[in-house]
């Protein structure tokens, strides 16, 4: 049994994607959070007494106490690796269709980098306000990525933010953000950077980051480039607990 302290503002989601109380997630309260989700993360990775791969990182899945801290909840998937274990493989694949990184759909591989991709799209989400992909259907790609990354491409990388900030918010921390969250959503897992280099990344603004290239599931010009093909994996979406 996980006992919880109580968090009056439920979680993530009932602000993010709602444009009334969206209003009420200002630039700072977003960095906080995704800062937070991050060290969360980084615990669970690295700091812990054993590796622990959460699987289901969403945005419904990080709970906001009274000051709007972040709480990464719903260890329901979770898996515990051994210190030197990288990498385990599943025949069952269950999580959010849209969070879940193209190694885990497609060949059943998790490891620390496929909640890395997890936590790229929750940061994108944030920044935009814009839910990355409300299907169930694994064959559709992920849409927000593809939009982010090609206005990432033409210098018009602004144009994504969420309207409910209204235009108060630090370009540069944003667009670092930004290109925090493109590299998190790298195709090849070795591309995405670990959660300890992420925080860095986060919190200095003289931190050099390469740049990213395009990210998994991209659409270009309104065609899908990569079909996603599920051989001899099982797909399964647990309900929200």
């Amino acid at each position: 049994m996980i006992v919880y302290e109580y968090v009056p503002n439920s979680s993530l989601d009932k602000f993010l994607f709602d444009a009334v109380r969206g209003k009420q997630l200002t630039w700072g309260i977003r960095y906080k959070i995704i800062c937070g989700i991050a060290r969360g993360l980084l615990y669970l990775h690295e700091e812990s007494q054993l590796k622990i791969i959460h699987r289901d990182l969403k945005a419904s899945n990080i709970l906001l106490d009274a000051d709007m801290n972040p709480k990464i909840s719903d260890f329901g998937l979770a898996k515990l690796f051994d210190i030197d274990q990288t990498q385990g493989t599943t025949n069952r694949v269950m999580g959010t269709f849209g969070y879940m990184a193209p190694e885990y759909v497609m060949q059943g591989k998790f490891s620390i980098k496929s909640d890395v991709f997890s936590f790229g799209v929750l940061v994108l989400e944030i920044l935009t306000g814009r839910k990355n992909n409300d299907s169930h259907n694994p064959e559709v790609t992920e849409v927000l990525l593809s939009y982010v990354w090609e206005k990432w491409q033409d210098g018009s990388a602004l144009e994504i933010v969420d309207p409910a900030l209204g235009g108060h918010y630090q370009q540069s921390d944003l667009l670092r953000f930004v290109q925090i969250g493109l590299l998190c959503v790298q195709e090849d897992p070795s591309d995405r950077p670990t959660m300890s280099t992420i925080v860095v990344m986060l919190n200095s603004e003289t931190v050099s980051l390469r740049a990213p290239s395009q990210p998994a599931f991209y659409m270009g010009n309104g065609n899908k480039v990569a079909t996603m093909s599920v051989n001899q994996v099982s797909l399964s979406e647990p309900e929200l607990r």
